[in-house]
């Protein structure tokens, strides 16, 4: 995919993007199933809390927040589902899919 130099994020603004979509996620989620913010949390599979229908809603308010932020993104793809590690296994993997696909210097 081919980002403007306006769309490239750097990694602590796409952390901050991931982690307030958490936060927003948060709001909605009972005391017991709330996400944790730290990067090595697991979020999806194995110990994660998402289950699909709650990873795909993470990610939907996550492009979101990076539309607004410049860079327009399709978080869920064929290809992100098929590799052998996800990228939405935790933060630090998701902020560095999310990287990947923008063009984002580290």
């Amino acid at each position: 995919m081919n980002t403007t130099p306006a769309q490239r994020l750097s990694r602590s603004q796409v952390t901050a993007i991931v982690v307030e979509a958490i936060k927003d996620s948060n709001e909605l989620r009972s005391p017991d199933s709330q996400l944790s913010e730290n990067e090595d949390a697991q979020l999806f599979g194995g110990e994660g809390r998402l289950d699909s229908m709650g990873l795909v809603a993470l990610l939907m308010d996550i492009e979101e927040l990076l539309l607004d932020a410049g860079a327009d993104v399709s978080l869920s793809s064929e290809d992100a589902m098929s590799r052998s590690q996800s990228p939405y296994r935790d933060i630090r993997s998701l902020v560095d899919y999310i990287q990947s696909l923008c063009g984002s210097p580290e």
